[in-house]
């Protein structure tokens, strides 16, 4: 369903519109399929996405230059593991598979990326300090 929720955001960049928040989301829900540090990484960008109105376009993605996208490997290692939730947030990606439309898609992806955080509030604190010192570095 996810791969099926990216060829539709890869195709379409009206649909790419809200794609850091599919990934993200993704990501967090399924953390031990995308590795230990993985967590740290999704859950900083996400505090950015939510609380600082990151923009969440594929577009962003692929002209790259803000700190998150040049997260280096030697950055990424020092990331701490941060123990997944009991539950990962309400909303799955069905959600966004299921959207009609453009406007339901981005809508639906960003209520699962907000549902997402809500869920990892244990882990705010952290993530919060580490997007302001990304923030202030550039």
């Amino acid at each position: 369903m996810f791969n099926a929720v990216l060829e539709r955001e890869y195709r379409s960049l009206a649909y790419g519109e809200s794609h850091l928040f599919t990934v993200d989301a993704f990501c967090l829900q399924h953390s031990e399929q995308c590795g230990p540090r993985s967590n740290a990484f999704h859950l900083m960008r996400l505090c950015w996405l939510v609380e600082h109105g990151g923009n969440p376009s594929i577009q962003q993605v692929r002209k790259g230059g803000h700190a998150f996208y040049d997260t280096g490997e030697e950055a990424y290692r020092h990331f701490p593991f941060l123990e997944p939730p009991a539950s990962r947030g309400e909303l799955t990606v069905v959600s966004v598979l299921q959207a009609q439309t453009q406007e339901e898609h981005a809508a639906h992806a960003r209520a699962w990326g907000h549902s997402v955080w809500e869920a990892w509030s244990k882990h705010h604190p952290w993530a919060r300090a580490q997007a302001a010192e990304w923030f202030h570095r550039n």
